[in-house]
């Protein structure tokens, strides 16, 4: 692998990947590049008051009435953050969507198991929560615990 560093007067990293994309070594820089740009605490909403919540505490995120709420072992809390925007923030923090209203925290997905209907469900490690993971989503949730985590 070659590495070339280039300055320029820019505000914003650019990273160039060139050469065979398929390669193992690919995956992994991104990984460790996501990894870097990892979010590991945000802030969540309650009754007014601004909370400081460490992401690995998240269970999953979930758009409900117009709002999202952030949802823990213990509470349900509301983000500012539109739920596409989570999704990109944190998925080099183990967050991955899997449905249209749901973000799910994959390394808190003890296992999954195929519905009749052609969807599957993600129990959680905490509280025998079980979350919906639709068809159209499945793929990526598999590929991303595979390769990411």
């Amino acid at each position: 692998m070659k590495l070339t560093l280039e300055p320029q007067e820019t505000t914003e990293l650019e990273v160039i990947i060139r050469g065979d994309l398929n390669d193992p070594q690919v995956s992994q820089i991104i990984a460790a590049l996501n990894a870097v740009r990892a979010i590991s605490r945000l802030f969540l909403y309650r009754e007014g008051k601004a909370y400081l919540c460490p992401v690995d505490d998240i269970l999953y995120f979930e758009a409900s009435g117009g709002k999202i709420f952030a949802h823990t072992a213990r509470d349900m809390l509301e983000t500012q953050y539109k739920l596409y925007e989570l999704a990109d923030m944190l998925r080099g923090s183990g967050f991955i969507q899997i449905n249209k209203s749901v973000i799910v925290n994959a390394h808190r997905v003890l296992s999954v198991e195929p519905e009749f209907s052609g969807n599957y469900t993600a129990v959680l490690k905490d509280h025998n929560i079980r979350l919906t993971i639709s068809r159209k989503y499945f793929k990526a949730f598999r590929d991303y615990v595979i390769k990411e985590l």
